[in-house]
């Protein structure tokens, strides 16, 4: 699993099955002081349902606490209504700006 902090959120990809585990712990640390998060997925990680599910609290968690929560799922779609899930990491940076403004106004 590669991290990159860049401009204003954190970039995490090359995420596998065996690094689960490791994002989870990593998103709960990121809980105390929650930033603008965006994930890359694999589509074997987007086929796990129980990782999208739990994917899906940390995005509420997010939200809640006005920071974006963003997956990168590439021509894939989930189907849960509290991700949000961009097809290319170029629209998601754009997103993440965009829902800046929002909060913003």
């Amino acid at each position: 699993m590669k991290s990159e902090k860049r401009d204003n959120y954190f970039f995490f990809s090359d995420i596998d099955l065996v690094d689960q585990p490791d994002l989870l712990k990593l998103l709960d640390g990121f809980k105390k002081e929650p930033v603008n998060l965006i994930i890359k997925l694999k589509e074997e990680l987007i086929n796990n349902s129980s990782l999208i599910l739990s994917l899906a609290k940390y995005s509420s968690f997010w939200k809640k606490s006005h920071k974006s929560f963003i997956l990168v799922v590439g021509d894939f779609i989930v189907k849960n209504k509290n991700l949000v899930s961009i097809p290319t990491l170029n629209e998601a940076i754009d997103y993440l700006y965009m829902e800046e403004l929002e909060r913003n106004v």
